[in-house]
């Protein structure tokens, strides 16, 4: 008598190692969803303040500049005394900035306008030298300006021209001896610029003339002589919303402003830089 003994091997799998392989798959490939959703998430969000950070360097620097720049002028015409001119603020509509919008219509975004004065500087910086560097005088927009030895005002304004919904800094030059604008419109230097304010550094104490005693706003300077610095803050944003972060509503503060309240999805922060005159009257 003989013994067989088979061996069957085990076909497929059972209803619950199927059940535990479908549940141990789902739970990775979520993780996996998750950890792609996060890691775009943290891309866009990156991406977002570096946009912020490049828009409120830019726009300080320009405004920087040009602030620094006010009040100078040609050394070699005139007597080489400092002008009364040097920096203004038009609350009026002295400035009309096309044929129906005034400066009053501007202003009412809350937000400040600056126009920077000086006598930009000559094509030739040394007559009579053969090794002289011709410069030609421009306005703030590149644009050539033919007439030398005016005074030429750069108006800096925040606006919304084409309607796209994102604030930028604008920037026109005017003429102040023809009393005549240079350049066509305003035209935008830096998108994303949602609000400007801007305080003036006043020297009260005789003693001290190039002393800064109070930062105050324009409607209390009551000698433009008497200032000697500027405190600019912008509220800077990407100049589009962002896919991931939170619609609600964020509060904002320049300065000596009111609270801003705005609800959207921009991620914005707030840069401020304070900029002495180098040109101001003693």
């Amino acid at each position: 008598m003989s013994l067989r003994i088979s061996q069957q091997r085990q076909q497929g799998l059972t209803l619950i190692e199927l059940m535990i392989s479908v549940a141990l798959a789902s739970v990775l490939m979520g993780a996996a969803l998750q950890f792609i959703t996060s890691t775009r998430q943290a891309y866009e969000l990156a991406n977002d303040i570096s946009m912020v950070q490049e828009n409120g360097r830019m726009a300080l620097d320009i405004l920087t500049k040009d602030v620094r720049m006010a009040g100078s002028r040609n050394r070699l015409v005139g007597d080489g005394m400092v002008p009364d001119f040097f920096f203004s603020t038009y609350t009026t509509d002295s400035y009309t900035l096309n044929a129906s919008t005034t400066a009053s219509a501007l202003l009412s975004n809350t937000s400040d306008r600056i126009a920077v004065e000086y006598d930009p500087p000559g094509d030739n910086p040394r007559p009579g030298d053969e090794k002289a560097i011709s410069i030609t005088e421009k306005t703030c927009l590149g644009t050539d300006i033919a007439a030398e030895e005016n005074i030429i005002a750069n108006v800096y304004t925040v606006e919304d021209r084409d309607d796209d919904g994102v604030n930028s800094l604008y920037c026109q030059s005017y003429d102040v001896t023809a009393a005549s604008w240079l350049d066509g419109a305003p035209e935008p230097l830096v998108d994303g610029i949602d609000n400007m304010q801007v305080l003036y550094g006043i020297a009260t104490d005789v003693a001290n003339p190039d002393s800064v005693t109070m930062y105050v706003s324009a409607d209390r300077v009551s000698s433009w002589s008497n200032i000697r610095s500027a405190r600019i803050s912008l509220l800077v944003s990407s100049g589009m919303a962002s896919a991931f972060a939170i619609d609600k509503l964020r509060q904002y503060q320049l300065l000596d402003s009111g609270l801003l309240s705005i609800t959207d999805r921009q991620p914005r922060r707030i840069y401020s830089t304070t900029v002495q005159f180098n040109n101001t009257e003693y």
